[in-house]
């Protein structure tokens, strides 16, 4: 008989825990941009195929095979995967089709959809059942290292020493000053930083000491500034400032609030505002904000990229533009660094009817994933999508989403016993039924 609890306990569980850790560990330190600098032709021309995949993915597609031998029964625990979400069969299939696509039809590379899409749905069914124990230390390492790469960033940023170079299309980008840290391009930072604050303000912090919690919530703004993503900086604030102002409507509501919070947050705001004031006049800031009023061409590209549509046909747009069109369109309009819009990006490359079956099938994860977690989740999806909207992210090759996803997995996770224990007893419920029937 398959459990739903495999998991936990095949292989030994101490030795799973460990084999969890060490994928946490590849994702959060070895980025893209690590890849190339240690050698490896990850994006670019050349190389072997197994060069084109990370070592993450590869070290969980290896853990999803253990596990689901180690359970005794790989099909049924398969089968039960598929039971437990049914987003799974469709977003499996769509990923198939548009690599046979990408192959027959506009002839595109196929490997990133490893990383980009497959390696997010690993992630999912190795982190979605967790005892508390497990859970609880993989969320202390996931916050360890977010400290770290936060830290490694200012260490950057006051430096001006880079431990991996800023790469684009096979360039080194010498005139930009944003750290690149452990989690590689700025953006990368800045996108998962962000979500990483989301997620602490909606309770993802719960397995750290309040001062803590504190202390790597200040580090990781402090990261956001260095790492320079504005749209990423602005949707946070935006974000937060609705949470809280959600937080306190449902208090004045007569909602249950804890008064030692409260005296926290009156004490913390104006120590907050003192530490922004110092910081500013020391000149922290000022490359950040000139980014809003110099952005080297960014906000000019993304309008320019919607120039392209004008230059492809209808029947193109649904089915498949030629890829060597939007080559040469890129390279005419300047968007030689990419189109800077995952939905946009991914259109012009697959066509609009392959488009929006993966996008149909990424929302139906996503809806997997938050059922999967404790309530709030949804904020930090919006947060993610909408920072997403704004770079090439998910249309090229990236671990992005498979980090986005164990995040929130790890950090939201609901307690083993009070999630599962609504199951176990509708099953006792139907086998008593059964035996009596």
């Amino acid at each position: 008989m398959v459990t739903r609890n495999a998991l936990e306990t095949t292989p030994a569980s101490a030795g799973f825990t460990l084999a969890l850790g060490v994928l946490v560990a590849l994702l959060m330190t070895i980025s893209p941009l690590a890849l190339v600098e240690l050698g490896f032709a990850y994006d670019e021309a050349g190389g072997n195929a197994l060069e084109k995949i990370h070592p993450a993915t590869m070290l969980a597609a290896l853990l999803v095979l253990v596990a689901a031998a180690g359970a005794g029964n790989p099909i049924g625990w398969a089968l039960q995967q598929v039971s437990d979400s049914r987003s799974l069969v469709p977003y499996l299939g769509v990923i198939a089709l548009l690599v046979v696509f990408s192959l027959r039809v506009v002839h595109l590379p196929f490997t990133h959809f490893f990383d980009t899409s497959l390696l997010p749905i690993f992630v999912y069914v190795l982190f979605k059942d967790m005892r508390e124990t497990r859970g609880r230390n993989l969320a202390l390492l996931l916050h360890v290292l977010m400290a770290f790469n936060a830290g490694l960033g200012l260490f950057e940023f006051a430096s001006g020493l880079r431990i991996t170079p800023l790469v684009a299309e096979g360039q080194i980008i010498e005139d930009d000053w944003r750290s690149t840290a452990l989690l590689g391009h700025p953006l990368s930072n800045a996108s998962l930083t962000g979500c990483y604050l989301l997620i602490l303000s909606l309770g993802g912090g719960r397995d750290l000491p309040s001062l803590v919690r504190l202390s790597v919530f200040l580090l990781n703004v402090a990261g956001m500034v260095v790492f320079g993503g504005r749209a990423a900086t602005v949707l946070l604030l935006v974000l937060l400032v609705l949470l809280a102002a959600t937080r306190l409507v449902g208090i004045l509501r007569g909602g249950r609030f804890s008064p030692s919070s409260v005296l926290k947050g009156l004490v913390m705001v104006p120590l907050a505002a003192l530490l922004t004031v110092v910081a500013a006049e020391a000149g922290f800031f000022d490359k950040f904000i000139s980014r809003f009023f110099d952005d080297k061409g960014s906000a000019e590209t993304r309008a320019e990229m919607f120039e392209l549509f004008n230059h492809i046909p209808l029947s193109e747009l649904l089915l498949a533009p030629d890829s060597r069109q939007i080559d040469t369109l890129k390279h005419h309009y300047g968007l030689d660094f990419g189109i800077e819009s995952f939905w946009v990006s991914f259109v012009l490359q697959y066509g609009l009817i392959a488009s929006l079956a993966y996008f149909a099938v990424l929302l139906a994860f996503s809806i997997d994933v938050i059922r999967r977690v404790r309530p709030g989740s949804p904020w930090a999806f919006v947060f993610f999508y909408g920072v997403a909207s704004t770079s090439v992210s998910l249309s090229a090759k990236s671990p992005l989403l498979g980090i986005f996803t164990l995040m929130i997995l790890v950090l939201l996770r609901e307690s083993r016993r009070t999630a599962r224990a609504p199951l176990a007893s509708t099953r006792r419920a139907a086998r008593l039924a059964h035996d009596h029937g």
